[in-house]
């Protein structure tokens, strides 16, 4: 019995543990954290908000500056710890201006604007925004904004992140599935292509096999070569088993067999310089 109370202790200790490493995360205020709630309030950071869409991302829009000239230009507007914040967050907003909807960039600071937002300090102690964004026109998205600031308000995170449709994440969705479909099958026709071709280049690689006709001059330019070797020779058994070999090669790349002659003399006519192929 003791041994089941202590068992029922020892769990309950367990889950209490585990329930007060939990975070109860409290929206639109700071209360509890290391920020100032006075500094840090949905109408301030509010404006914070605005701040970044309307006096540094929509104005950087009308001036002509894109991610791709960004640096060559603002290179020296931002600090070290900001420059590749405010980069990444303006790259976010650039590439999704055009869903988010305006008009013209004549009014283009009337038609994008900040509605709302949403903040809280997360579980590592840093605060988070989501504001809202939204456009004009008739395939308008809304947006959010989220940036995080450290407890000197300087940010340390943007990006902004278009809202779409369930119907537009599953046509993404499927679009995506497709194309990787296709890709896959793609490379596998290829690769089979490449395999069908392997027979191909085998026969045009491997060496044909010699002729009857191809053996014969072969084996004749040797018996040739091996009868002017052996023009000095002093004893004819020597000669003749050498034109004995010839006549038997011969006869064997005839298929005949070389059992019907036999070399009993050789005999010279003229000089030994003048023997000759056959």
């Amino acid at each position: 019995m003791k041994h089941k109370i202590f068992a029922l202790g020892v769990t309950l200790i367990c889950m209490l543990g585990l329930s007060a490493c939990g975070q109860n995360i409290q929206y639109n205020t700071v209360a509890g954290s290391r920020y100032d709630e006075s500094v840090f309030s949905k109408e301030g950071l509010l404006g914070y908000a605005q701040t970044i869409e309307d006096q540094y991302f929509e104005t950087m829009y009308l001036q002509g500056i894109t991610p791709d000239n960004f640096e060559e230009k603002l290179e020296d507007s931002f600090d070290a710890n900001t420059y590749d914040v405010f980069f990444a967050g303006y790259k976010n907003w650039y590439d999704a201006v055009d869903e988010i909807g305006f008009s013209s960039p004549d009014t283009l600071a009337e038609d994008i604007s900040v509605k709302d937002l949403t903040y809280y300090v997360n579980k590592d102690g840093e605060l988070m925004v989501d504001a809202t964004i939204e456009g004009k026109g008739n395939n308008a998205h809304t947006a959010i904004l989220e940036y995080s600031l450290d407890r000197k308000g300087v940010p340390t995170l943007i990006s902004v992140n278009v809202n779409h449709t369930t119907g537009e994440k599953l046509k993404s969705a499927g679009l995506n599935t497709l194309l990787g479909m296709g890709m896959a099958f793609t490379v596998l026709i290829i690769i089979a292509l490449v395999i069908s071709l392997f027979p191909l280049i085998n026969k045009l690689t491997e060496k044909k096999p010699e002729t009857n006709k191809e053996i014969t001059e072969k084996s004749i330019e040797t018996v040739t070569s091996q009868i002017a070797e052996k023009e000095e020779l002093t004893d004819d058994s020597e000669l003749i088993a050498v034109i004995s070999a010839a006549i038997a090669a011969y006869e064997a790349s005839q298929g005949t067999g070389g059992d019907g002659f036999v070399v009993r003399s050789v005999r010279k006519v003229g000089k030994a310089s003048n023997w000759k192929k056959a």
